[in-house]
C-alpha cells in the first residue's frame, strides 16, 4: 500500500469515529456544547517542542470546556511520562503509535504494521490491558528521520538511508551524526536503523545532544554532518536540511493520539468528543508550522497552541 493510501485509510478511521460522535450530537468543539465543569485533569507532555505544543493544545481545550486544569507538566523521556500516566501523576498526554508499539508494548519494530490505521488499531487494542486508552489518532506523522544539509547531500551523494549506510562503511568520519539520547538507545530509533541497514557507526562519530540543538548544528557542519530530526520538525526547512529516504521502511509511522488512563476516560467519556475534532485537524503540515513558530520564531508553546485553537474555532 502506498503512503498516500495508508494515510487515507487512517483518515477514514478518524472520519468514521467523528461521524459516530456527530450522530449523537456530541461532536461540538471544546468550549461549545461540551461541558466538563467540575472535572479536574492533570495534563502531561514530553520535553520537546511538538509534544509541548500538543500538551498545551490539550490543556487549553479542556479549560475551554470548563475543566480545572493546572499548568502543563513537561516530563523528560518517554518512559518517564508513560510511568507518570500509569501511576496517576498525570491523567493524559499525547503519544505516538510507533512509540506505543516499540517502547510501551515492547514489540519488535520490524513486525509493526506499515499501514498507519492497522498500527493504531493494534496498539490501541493491546494497551487496554495496561489500563491505557488511545483516543482518535491525528493524521500528523512525527516519524524519526535523518537530515543532512542540502549542499552536503549533493557533495556526498547521500539521498537514502542505504546511501548513508554505505558512507558509514567507507568513511565514518564523513557520516558524523548528532542525535538525542533517546533516539540513540530506542530499538525503534538508531539501533533499529543500524540493524536494518547493516552498519555500525563508531561512537567517535556520534555526538549526543539536546534535540532542539541538532538542526542548527547539522547545518553548520562542524559537530556533525547528519542529524536526527522528526518529519514534522519546523527547523528542518529553516536550516535548509533535507531528509534521507527510508528506502527499507525501517521507521514505522508515528501518528499522534491522546492517551488517557482508562479509569479517567470511564469517568469522563466526553473526552472523546473534546479531542476527536482536534485530532482530525492536526495534519503534519499544521503541526510543522506550529513547531516552526516555536523553534525558529521563538514564540512560546502555550501562545502558539492558543492561537491555533482559536483559529480553528475550538476556543474563543
Amino acid at each position: 500500500m502506498t503512503r498516500s493510501r495508508a494515510l487515507a485509510s487512517l483518515l477514514a478511521v478518524v472520519a468514521t469515529v467523528l461521524a459516530a460522535c456527530g450522530s449523537s450530537g456530541g461532536n461540538a468543539p471544546s468550549g461549545g456544547a461540551i461541558d466538563l465543569s467540575g472535572a479536574r485533569f492533570t495534563v502531561g507532555s514530553k520535553e520537546f517542542t511538538e509534544n509541548l505544543v500538543l500538551g498545551e493544545i490539550a490543556a487549553q481545550a479542556l479549560r475551554a470546556a470548563g475543566a480545572d486544569v493546572g499548568p502543563l507538566k513537561s516530563i523528560t523521556g518517554t518512559t518517564n511520562v508513560r510511568t507518570a500516566l500509569t501511576s496517576g501523576q498525570i491523567d493524559l498526554y499525547w503519544e505516538y503509535t510507533g512509540t506505543g508499539w516499540g517502547a510501551h508494548l515492547q514489540r519488535e519494530v520490524s513486525q509493526a504494521p506499515r499501514d498507519p490505521a492497522q498500527l493504531f488499531a493494534q496498539v490501541k487494542d493491546a494497551d487496554v490491558a495496561n489500563g491505557v486508552s488511545w483516543l482518535d489518532p491525528a493524521p500528523l506523522n512525527n516519524a524519526y528521520a535523518i537530515a543532512v544539509p542540502r549542499a552536503r547531500q549533493e557533495q556526498l551523494g547521500v539521498r537514502t538511508l542505504s546511501d548513508y549506510a554505505a558512507l558509514v562503511q567507507r568513511d565514518p568520519a564523513q557520516a558524523r551524526l548528532c542525535a538525542a539520547a533517546e533516539f540513540l538507545t530506542r530499538d525503534d530509533g538508531f539501533p533499529g536503523l543500524q540493524r536494518t541497514y547493516g552498519f555500525q557507526l563508531p561512537t567517535s562519530s556520534i555526538a549526543e545532544l539536546e534535540l532542539s540543538l541538532i538542526p542548527k548544528l547539522a547545518a553548520e557542519g562542524k559537530t556533525c554532518t547528519f542529524g536526527e530530526v522528526f518529519v514534522t520538525d519546523g527547523a528542518v526547512a529553516a536550516n535548509d536540511l533535507v531528509l534521507l529516504t527510508d528506502d527499507k521502511k525501517a521507521i514505522v509511522d508515528f501518528n499522534a493520539a491522546v492517551t488517557v488512563r482508562t479509569q479517567v476516560l470511564d469517568a469522563q467519556p466526553r473526552l472523546r468528543d473534546v479531542f476527536g475534532p482536534i485530532s482530525a485537524a492536526l495534519t503534519s503540515d499544521e503541526i510543522r508550522a506550529l513547531n516552526e513558530r516555536v523553534d525558529v520564531g521563538g514564540e512560546l508553546p502555550d501562545d502558539v497552541a492558543g492561537d491555533w485553537l482559536r483559529a480553528k474555532g475550538f476556543t474563543t
